[in-house]
């Protein structure tokens, strides 16, 4: 172990310990702050774990545990409790200084404060002490980053002061888990993304403090969950607050620069001008349209398809933003290239894109595949297929080759003999004359009037098919279930912000229940 970490760690446990002790002793005997204890033993186990301490690392875990049992309501604050902390947070100062000179006696003095503290808390009573080590690593950083960002929030330095914290936010993406762990990834990127302008000589602004506010409360929240064994939140008032900040920093949404055709900068008087046109151009302007468009296309659909698997609400805000963003880029990229349709389209789709929108994400994507797309078609043929309604199927061309038709196949029914108008019935389509028949006249009408059907017998209109009267279709293969009801409940979210008006209370019941359905699993 090098000197200039032993040092390092001593000045960082020193102050964990240092700060875990003034808790206790504000609390006067009373159940002190749990959740700081819970963040204050945590950043003191993963700096020990760093360092190599084993001995301080178990009395931090024990501490944590503790603190965990009693915020969940395991087991009850004490003066037995208080007194276990107490000696554990004394021990830990000794054992600090003697990280140098370690010895078998410091290990016997840790492990002791370990087992008196887990005579409270027993390990296999948390869910946190099963978390593999990846996550316990990820909830260390992640509490460890939202200290640091708090304390840049409020009291901000220069670049040179964040950096190291900047690092340890962009070293959380050599971790596996991280992708699987939303909405931490996003946070990730958003913090990245605002920080570059910032190193670069930009000046602390009020919405660059908001956004490192915001991150670090949702940082610390993800921390916490992770460290119980469970997953970060996906939707909180955290959550919600950080997507309001990176949206005012600008979430790496920028707008799309103007793009006019050149002709459009100089008058339309016929003189000529300082610029023309090459009599022999290497390209056409098609050719160029399409070396552009390409990779916007793509963009675009990378944007679709991240958004139809987003669910945190930090993520979902971001797409929505980049996706107007980039159909808004596209549709300027059409117009400068004097292809009104397309940008037409692209303009249509924008306000239903921005919303997330199932239609408009389909519409996008179907487009997108075929602007970029091998040997693509003219743009008017492409616009032509996207307007198109849906191709109607004639049902002669379902027959195999060479063969007629089933409706060719099935022979016309024969045709039924005019029945002989009932007696005192007035003549088909003239008014009747008198009062509807009754009785014997009734009967006869009927009998005639049905028998025309009866050659549906002998020859039907169609084929009859066979029918299983035993088939058993189980109810749940006939409602929404997990993504699929999750998929159907965003669809309503949607519909629900368009309207003008509050939402009705049928459209909110099938809300309510398809959000009961999402938690079923499949």
């Amino acid at each position: 172990m090098s000197s200039g970490l032993l040092d390092f760690f001593t000045l960082e446990a020193t102050e964990y310990v240092e700060t875990l002790d003034g808790l206790l002793a504000r609390a006067q005997g009373a159940t002190p702050d749990l959740e700081a204890c819970v963040r204050q033993a945590r950043a003191l186990r993963g700096s020990a774990t760093m360092a190599k301490v084993g001995g301080i690392a178990d009395v931090a875990n024990a501490l944590e545990r503790t603190s965990h049992a009693v915020l969940a309501g395991t087991v009850g604050w004490s003066d037995a409790m208080r007194g276990a902390f107490v000696a554990a947070i004394d021990d830990l100062k000794i054992l600090i200084r003697g990280v140098r000179t370690w010895g078998e006696a410091e290990t016997g003095r840790a492990a002791a404060r370990a087992r008196e503290l887990a005579q409270f808390a027993p390990a296999s009573t948390t869910a946190g002490s099963a978390a593999p080590n990846a996550s316990v690593f990820l909830a260390t950083e992640a509490a460890e980053i939202a200290r640091a960002l708090m304390a840049f929030a409020d009291n901000p330095v220069g670049p040179a002061g964040i950096a190291p914290t900047l690092q340890r936010v962009r070293g959380l993406r050599g971790i596996a888990l991280l992708k699987d762990l939303p909405p931490l990834p996003e946070v990730v990127d958003v913090l990245d993304q605002a920080a570059k302008s910032f190193e670069l000589g930009g000046a602390v602004t009020p919405t660059l403090r908001a956004l490192f506010h915001a991150a670090a409360v949702v940082l610390a929240d993800g921390s916490i969950s992770l460290t119980r064994g469970d997953r970060p939140a996906t939707a909180s008032e955290a959550l919600t607050a950080f997507a309001a900040a990176a949206a005012a920093v600008g979430g790496g949404a920028a707008g799309a620069d103007d793009i006019v055709p050149i002709s459009a900068l100089f008058p339309d008087d016929g003189a000529p001008g300082l610029v023309s046109a090459s009599p022999s151009p290497p390209t056409s302007a098609a050719q160029r349209f399409r070396l552009e468009v390409v990779s916007h296309a793509e963009h675009l659909r990378r944007l679709v398809a991240d958004a139809r698997g987003a669910v945190d609400a930090a993520t979902r805000e971001r797409l929505a933003r980049d996706l107007a963003a980039a159909a808004l880029a596209l549709a300027k990229l059409s117009t400068s290239f004097s292809e009104s349709a397309l940008a037409a389209f692209f303009e249509g789709q924008r306000a239903q894109a921005s919303l997330l929108a199932g239609a408009a994400l389909d519409m996008l994507d179907r487009a997108c595949q075929l602007l970029s797309a091998p040997h693509g078609k003219p743009t008017a043929d492409i616009v032509n297929q996207l307007n198109a309604p849906p191709a109607l199927v004639d049902i002669a061309s379902l027959a195999p080759d060479g063969q007629p038709s089933l409706a060719q196949r099935t022979p016309a029914p024969a045709a039924a003999p005019a029945p002989a108008a009932p007696v005192g019935a007035a003549p088909l389509g003239s008014a009747p004359t008198s009062a509807a028949p009754s009785g014997d006249a009734l009967s006869a009408l009927l009998a005639n009037g049905l028998a025309g059907l009866s050659a549906l017998d002998e020859t039907p209109l169609v084929e009859p098919v066979a029918m299983d009267s035993d088939v058993i279709v189980p109810i749940e293969d006939l409602v929404y279930r997990g993504r699929d009801a999750l998929d159907r409940a965003i669809e309503l979210r949607d519909l629900m912000r368009q309207s003008a008006g509050a939402p009705d209370a049928a459209m909110l019941a099938e809300l309510f229940d398809l959000l009961e359905l999402a938690a079923t699993n499949d």
